[in-house]
């Protein structure tokens, strides 16, 4: 383990790609809301991802939210490799 009790010296970044799908009803209707969201922390009302407050959960995404939406060609790739 490393020792800072004199210091950080700087820090490393990292990147992680995270994927979510968002459920579509019946008559194709997309419901993407945080709270549909499996990184939504209902208990706190904060996004996991960007520790974000969300103040209307039901309604709508996070300002911060990092997922972009894909295009259904995208999607199909996606779920083939991974």
């Amino acid at each position: 383990m490393a020792n800072f009790e004199t210091g950080v010296s700087g820090y490393i970044q990292v990147e992680a790609t995270v994927r979510m799908s968002f459920p579509v009803d019946l008559k194709g209707n997309a419901y993407i809301c945080c709270d549909a969201c499996r990184f939504y922390r209902q208990s706190a009302r904060r996004c996991a991802l960007t520790d974000e407050p969300i103040l209307w959960a039901g309604r709508y995404v996070g300002r911060e939210c990092p997922f972009e939406r894909m295009d259904e060609n995208e999607a199909i790739q996606a779920a083939a490799t991974g």
